[in-house]
């Protein structure tokens, strides 16, 4: 049987972004963050499966692009 976990690899932004807004959160990594995000998205789509067609989903040159506005903007992050 494999190991308990598995790496998943996130851009290095992304990470310094989640370093900053779990600050004072009780959340002791962006790693741990990550994983309550993924479990909360996973039981609502297992619940409701036409969940995960609404999800809005950027391809990697519109994550380049927003960050890039972040950045011109002083880093105000995501807006959804």
């Amino acid at each position: 049987m494999p190991g308990k976990y598995t790496t998943i690899s996130i851009p290095k932004e992304l990470y310094l972004r989640l370093e900053k807004i779990i600050q004072g959160t009780g959340f002791r990594s962006p790693t741990e963050y990550i994983v309550y995000l993924t479990r909360q998205a996973v039981a609502a789509i297992e619940t409701d499966r036409r969940l995960i067609n609404s999800i809005p989903y950027m391809t990697a040159a519109e994550e380049e692009a927003e960050g890039k506005e972040d950045d011109a903007s002083g880093g105000a992050g995501y807006s959804s």
